[in-house]
C-alpha cells in the first residue's frame, strides 16, 4: 500500500530534550511495531514530510538512511521510500520486544492518570542513578578473530564477566552479520580486519576493539573490569 499517510501522526516537539531526528526515528520504529505502517507501506518523501513538520529536508533525510541502515526502510530511486520486506520487519520486532511493553506501560499510566511526561523524566533518572548498575551483561562479538590473541581475550572474558560471547565470520550471509552486530556492545577483530568491519552495516557508533593494537587491547582489559 503506497503513499499511506502518516504526516498527521508524526509530531515533534522542540522544547524536548530528545533531538527531533531521534523524535521523528523512534515514531516511526513504533509505528513499524504497532503495525501502523506494514511492510511494502510507501511514506511520504523528505520534501513532504519535512514541510508538513516545517523543519530542514535533511532532518528527514537523516531519519530515513537511519531507518535504511537498521532494515526498516527500502529508499529506490525513482520509486520513493517504503516500509522493508516482512523477513526484516519480522526480525526488528524479535530484536525489540519492548515496544509493545512501552506502550502497554503507557496505557497503563493513562489509566491511573499518572502525567506520562512526569512517568519518563522518572524514568530517565532511574536510568542515571542505577543504569550502570543493571547493564551488566555486555555482548561481545569476535569478528573473523582466529588468532591465538584472541582466543586468549574470549577465554579471559568467559572467566572474569558474565558477558555474552558472539563468534561470525565476516564473510557470513549480510543479514546473518547484520543481527549479530545490531545485538553486540563491543565488537572485537583483528587489525587486518579493522577497516572492513568498520564499514559493515550496523558498526557505525559501536565500540571496535583490534587485537594487535596495544591501546585497543588495554580497552578490552578495561572494559573487563567488573
Amino acid at each position: 500500500m503506497l503513499g499511506i499517510n502518516i504526516e498527521s501522526l508524526i509530531k515533534i516537539d522542540a522544547s524536548l530534550p530528545l533531538p527531533i531526528n531521534i523524535q521523528i526515528k523512534e515514531q516511526i520504529k513504533l509505528l513499524i511495531s504497532n503495525e501502523v505502517l506494514s511492510p511494502g507501506d510507501g511514506l511520504p518523501s523528505t520534501n513532504q514530510l519535512a514541510d508538513h513538520l516545517d523543519i530542514n529536508r535533511n532532518t528527514i533525510q537523516w531519519v530515513y538512511s537511519q531507518l535504511k541502515d537498521e532494515g526498516l526502510l527500502i529508499i529506490q530511486k525513482g520509486r520513493g521510500t517504503r516500509i522493508a520486506n516482512e523477513a526484516n520487519i519480522e526480525e526488528f520486532k524479535r530484536n525489540n520486544p519492548y515496544y509493545p511493553f512501552v506502550q502497554e506501560m503507557m496505557i497503563r499510566s493513562s489509566e491511573a492518570s499518572y502525567p506520562p511526561e512526569n512517568l519518563l523524566l522518572a524514568g530517565f533518572a532511574y536510568l542515571q542513578l542505577y543504569g550502570q548498575s543493571v547493564n551488566v551483561h555486555p555482548t561481545y562479538l569476535f569478528i573473523e578473530c582466529k588468532v591465538q590473541s584472541c582466543y586468549f581475550y574470549l577465554d579471559e572474558i568467559v572467566k572474569h564477566t558474565t558477558a555474552e560471547i558472539l563468534t561470525i565470520d565476516i564473510d557470513a550471509p549480510e543479514q546473518e552479520l547484520y543481527a549479530s552486530i545490531k545485538r553486540a556492545d563491543i565488537i572485537v577483530t583483528t587489525a587486518e580486519r579493522s577497516d572492513r568491519v568498520r564499514n559493515l552495516n550496523g558498526a557505525a557508533g559501536k565500540t571496535i576493539i583490534t587485537v594487535g593494537d596495544p591501546n585497543d587491547v588495554s580497552l578490552l582489559l578495561r572494559l573487563m573490569q567488573p
